[in-house]
């Protein structure tokens, strides 16, 4: 085997056995070099294929890093992309980028089953899984589901904590639409991704003992994440003489 082979085998053995953390700066190329007794050309040749493959990024002036995984969240009735990120082993974080009082749209009066004297609050934020930003969020929820809350709390105990600390209510289902769409320029400038990149666009409605808590717009970038989901298939039974569909429980 050639040196190259051999070495990027080790290096891929760390990323795969978690040796290097999803999201942590791996050595340098002079300090791989002397780790391995390589020279620099063969290190350089191995890093670029395992950035070329997507196990490892090149982050300009400050080295190279392990990739975040790409998160898979399976279509159910609940939802909660905190929960499938720690499933990584990995922390994520948002910071609050608006917080403010406003007048629903019918749209949203309807979602809701709010009167024209409800009013929603607006809470824009960003999601970062630790310093690589993920997602852009808008949520609204009943201003009546929040009296008392402020910026500073949302921001220490996230959104469906502050809702069950003000009424009671704990976030149960949601019912999620997903789409692949171009990043609109405003959203792709604060995601610090180019003009048109495709992303995921999600829409949320969260729901708790059957009364709407919260709807959600969420653009994600898509290399980082994905849905999936399991199909209960159908196959034809012969019997007395006719076919009938029935499941299979696989």
């Amino acid at each position: 085997m050639t040196l190259q082979y051999q070495l990027r085998s080790k290096l891929f053995e760390k990323i795969e056995n978690r040796f290097w953390s999803p999201g942590s700066q791996i050595p340098s190329e002079r300090e791989l070099c002397d780790e391995y007794g390589v020279s620099r050309i063969t290190v350089r040749e191995v890093l670029k294929e395992l950035v070329q493959e997507g196990y490892l990024v090149r982050k300009q002036g400050k080295g190279t890093f392990v990739s975040l995984p790409k998160f898979e969240h399976e279509l159910s009735s609940t939802y909660s992309l905190s929960q499938e990120i720690e499933k990584e082993g990995l922390y994520s974080d948002f910071k609050i980028l608006g917080f403010r009082r406003t007048n629903a749209t019918s749209h949203l009066k309807k979602i809701f089953g709010l009167s024209d004297s409800d009013s929603l609050y607006e809470i824009t934020r960003l999601r970062f899984i630790g310093d690589e930003l993920f997602a852009w969020e808008r949520a609204f929820t009943p201003c009546s589901l929040m009296e008392g809350a402020g910026e500073e709390q949302l921001q220490k105990e996230g959104l469906y904590f502050t809702i069950f600390r003000c009424s009671g209510l704990m976030a149960e289902e949601a019912e999620v639409e997903a789409e692949a769409v171009n990043c609109p320029d405003e959203i792709a400038q604060q995601l610090k991704i180019k003009k048109n990149t495709a992303v995921l666009h999600l829409t949320r409605v969260t729901t708790a003992q059957n009364r709407c808590i919260e709807y959600c717009e969420s653009y994600i970038r898509s290399e980082k994440y994905k849905y999936k989901y399991k199909q209960i298939l159908r196959k034809k039974a012969f019997y007395d003489g006719a076919y009938s569909d029935h499941t299979d429980g696989k």
